[in-house]
């Protein structure tokens, strides 16, 4: 009996040997983009809220997404410094972050708060051309900003009617031709720039006049004229001048006390007319007029007309010497 057991054994062994044998299950290669799916650990909220956001906008993987950089900021409003027609938006600040992301070779301009729960695209940065570019390099050297403070609200190709590129100025002729070019609306600091270029961005004129001071007769017979765009751009002139006139900019012309003076005054003061002139009927007689255009709605108090009157004139002494 035993010996019956012992070849019974044997023989099932030789059957299982002798069996088909069955392949070891292999695991199916996983889908690349299903791979792609993994959230980089050290993203900060805020920047997993931008990385999230741009996912979901683009049908990506948050893994194919790029971090360019990260700047802390506090932004003016809580429409975290985007402008958006038709929404009104809290006035005080908001610490938060600029956050610049890269996917398909094109990056991306996200404003958040600190903890990422308010996160925005800034629609207007994301195509820049080269009229932009060179609209935004010329307001922060006006005004001292980085390039990086500054959005476009708007760029709208037009014909202008002239070749001053639609903005008249004191004693400059313009040849009446139709010129082909942009307008370009900036914002920075909650205040909004007007720029109108050509074409290819080869010329940028200033359209947003802030102050006009002008200064004629008198004994010396004076015939002077300054002109100050919002955007920092000084124009001084005069009608014996040989040229069209001197040119300047804030940053190199004024105190930073006294470009915190003049932005004051063009947010809270409206636009008015103010008239320093002699009488009428006095001999050599001196006629002295400012023509103010703030975006405020208050008008100025009779210290603050004198104020802007010597403003204009220290500038204008300042930009002849």
């Amino acid at each position: 009996m035993r010996r019956v057991l012992i070849l019974l054994v044997i023989w099932i062994l030789l059957l299982t040997a002798c069996g088909p044998v069955t392949p070891a299950a292999t695991e199916e290669p996983s889908n690349p983009e299903e791979e792609a799916t993994s959230v980089p650990v050290d993203l900060t909220p805020a920047q997993l809220a931008a990385v999230t956001s741009l996912s979901d906008k683009l049908g990506k993987a948050v893994d194919q997404i790029t971090v360019v950089s990260t700047e802390e900021v506090t932004w003016p409003d809580g429409c975290l410094g985007i402008v958006q027609m038709g929404v009104l938006c809290t006035q005080a600040e908001v610490p938060g972050f600029k956050i610049i992301l890269a996917a398909n070779g094109q990056e991306y301009e996200f404003h958040t708060n600190q903890d990422g729960s308010v996160v925005l695209l800034a629609e207007g940065t994301q195509n820049v051309g080269v009229a932009e570019e060179m609209v935004i390099k010329q307001l922060a050297a006006n005004l001292n900003l980085q390039e990086s403070d500054i959005t476009v609200v708007s760029s709208e190709e037009v014909e202008f009617g002239d070749a001053c590129l639609g903005v008249a100025m004191e004693g400059v002729m313009c040849a009446q031709v139709v010129t082909p070019g942009r307008i370009i609306v900036l914002e920075a600091n909650g205040i909004q720039y007007e720029y109108h270029t050509g074409q290819n961005g080869n010329r940028a004129q200033p359209a947003t006049l802030a102050l006009l001071w002008k200064r004629e007769g008198g004994i010396a017979g004076f015939c002077d004229t300054l002109a100050v765009f919002r955007s920092g751009e000084v124009l001084a002139s005069n009608c014996r001048s040989q040229e069209d006139g001197k040119t300047g900019t804030f940053t190199n012309l004024l105190t930073s006390t006294e470009i915190q003076q003049f932005n004051e005054w063009t947010v809270e003061l409206g636009e008015g007319r103010l008239d320093a002139s002699d009488p009428k009927g006095v001999a050599d007689r001196m006629v002295v007029t400012l023509e103010f255009n703030g975006s405020g709605i208050r008008e100025p108090a009779e210290s603050e007309q004198q104020a802007l009157f010597e403003f204009a004139q220290d500038l204008y002494q300042e930009l002849s010497k």
